[in-house]
């Protein structure tokens, strides 16, 4: 599949085959163009002063919910443009999708007790 379309991409999410995507070439070869541009850091890291190898490239704009940007490092919204997607180590990466230990936990109201 050499055309990435938001319909195609819509069609491997509803058949839970969007690993299709992330085996790509298109999306390999923008995966690391990002790294390579943050020279393989994790940027959430970096941000609080550490230095990891991200491993991992995070879309900020879910490609379940907005597949059109699948292949974007860029968005727009309301006249800014923000980076779509961003070098991740695979810890940061879970913490982003709330994965494994990062799981929101339930919160417990008052008449509970």
């Amino acid at each position: 599949m050499a055309e990435w379309t938001k319909e195609k991409i819509k069609q491997l999410i509803a058949e839970d085959k969007l690993y299709r995507f992330y085996k790509s070439r298109e999306w390999k070869e923008l995966k690391e163009k990002v790294l390579k541009e943050f020279h393989n850091e994790c940027l959430w890291c970096r941000e609080k002063g550490i230095i990891s190898k991200a491993e991992e490239v995070h879309h900020i704009q879910y490609v379940k919910k907005y597949p059109e940007l699948a292949l974007c490092e860029y968005y727009d919204y309301r006249g800014q443009r923000y980076r779509n997607l961003v070098p991740l180590c695979h810890d940061c990466h879970d913490r982003a999708h709330e994965r494994m230990k990062y799981k929101k936990k339930k919160q417990v109201n008052e008449e509970r007790w």
